[in-house]
């Protein structure tokens, strides 16, 4: 079952019935482990659909919202 959250992202349900954003899993998988605590996933091209693992980057917090603070 797949989902768009009231924020504009993908979800995706488990089999053991809860919710995870697509992202966040995509980027999971593209750097080869969890993301730590306080980094954040980036869509490169400001689509929050566009889950390609290319178009992510895991980045800490800080420099992510200051990204978003330019545009």
């Amino acid at each position: 079952v797949l989902k768009s959250s009231y924020n504009g992202y993908k979800q995706y349900k488990t089999p053991g019935g809860s919710w995870k954003f697509v992202h966040r899993t995509v980027a999971a998988k593209k750097i080869g482990g969890p993301i730590r605590k306080g980094y954040e996933v980036h869509h490169k091209n400001g689509i929050k659909t566009d889950n390609r693992p290319s178009n992510l980057s895991v980045l800490p917090k800080w420099l992510h919202r200051a990204i978003h603070r330019r545009k």
